[in-house]
């Protein structure tokens, strides 16, 4: 077997076992599985069991909850393919994802892979991620790094045709929602850095460009990233809320701006995006009040009660939890000599 593909938590737990279902479905009997989860409820653990006698696979549980990255390296520490398949627990696989990113990984020999990845459910299909670029732009209090995305929000009946042309096979920027990496370029690199909870697709493409890694994407591998399935569960609401938590945001980009000397949009990750993502969670939870009030005022009026109880559910497990590592062979690194002074335009 080419690859080992590692399933890790996202932002909720009971999107796992319907993920699980897709992916086998879609994979040969015989393909490594690492599922690492941390915190899931007894009830879809019990559903794990229950697929698990069915397609066997490694599962790691943990009492508390783990991080993305956290996941990642666990998996990843056990996984022995040339190839690993980082994998959010909220995707939908179609047939043919895997063997197109091997093909591409191979002819291209390149040491990561991003597929096509949608973002639904959606009618008529949108584009999420048809791989991207890092836009580096110097300024008088040091460099600003945005990341873009090719084709972000398109509809793809509107781009399929000429998916070749707008999407090159060239890449920069693999989202963790599902990508391929080559396991001996990660050991190079040692560990995912565990202090991201965001912009950790962003550190590694960093990593990648700082070492002339061969990154490549893969436009006949399609998966979904069911962004858009609405919250009906109390736990998956707290850890959506845990997860995308304000202190974890802060203490990330921290990490991020620390590692490569740069700035990363703080306001618009911090406020812009996370902040809205959490209330337009709670929205989708209560959304009987969001019939009466309106989505937008619903989040607003919810959102900081339901924060203080997601943090009293994690609290105690937390304290069993080992703290976030670092990768041991990352230093600080100036990421200004990457970037031209002007800044390139994104494809």
């Amino acid at each position: 077997m080419l690859t080992t593909i590692i399933v890790s938590p996202r932002e909720r737990f009971s999107s796992l076992p319907h993920s699980l279902r897709s992916l086998f479905k879609t994979i040969s009997p015989d393909q490594p599985v690492i599922v690492v989860e941390g915190a899931t409820p007894p009830d879809i653990r019990e559903e794990l069991n229950e697929i698990n006698e069915a397609r066997p696979f490694e599962h790691i549980a943990f009492p508390y909850p783990v991080t993305p990255n956290q996941a990642r390296n666990i998996g990843s520490d056990r996984a022995t393919t040339d190839y690993i398949v980082f994998s959010d627990n909220d995707i939908e696989y179609e047939e043919g994802w895997l063997e197109a990113l091997e093909r591409t990984a191979i002819s291209e020999n390149a040491d990561a892979v991003g597929p096509l990845i949608f973002i639904g459910p959606a009618s008529p299909r949108k584009v999420h991620h048809a791989g991207g670029v890092l836009v580096g732009k110097h300024e008088d209090d040091g460099l600003k790094l945005v990341e873009k995305h090719r084709l972000m929000n398109a509809e793809w009946p509107d781009v399929a045709d000429d998916i070749d042309a707008l999407a090159p096979i060239t890449n920069e920027v693999c989202e963790f929602h599902c990508a391929m990496v080559r396991r001996e370029f990660l050991n190079s690199v040692d560990k995912l850095d565990e202090r991201l909870v965001t912009r950790e697709q962003m550190d590694f493409a960093l990593q990648a460009k700082s070492t002339g890694a061969c990154v490549r994407f893969s436009r006949k591998s399609h998966v979904t990233y069911r962004s858009f399935d609405p919250i009906d569960r109390l736990d998956d609401l707290h850890y959506f809320l845990f997860r995308w938590s304000d202190e974890y945001v802060v203490a990330s980009l921290d990490a991020f701006e620390g590692n490569w000397q740069i700035k990363a949009e703080r306001d618009r990750v911090r406020y812009g995006w996370t902040r809205k993502h959490r209330r337009r969670a709670v929205a989708s939870y209560h959304r009987g009040w969001s019939r009466i009030l309106g989505a937008s005022v619903t989040g607003r009026l919810f959102l900081a009660y339901e924060e203080r109880k997601a943090r009293e559910r994690f609290e105690d497990m937390l304290s069993f939890a080992p703290g976030p590592a670092q990768s041991s062979k990352r230093s600080t690194f100036a990421a200004s000599g990457l970037f031209k002074s002007k800044a390139p335009t994104a494809e």
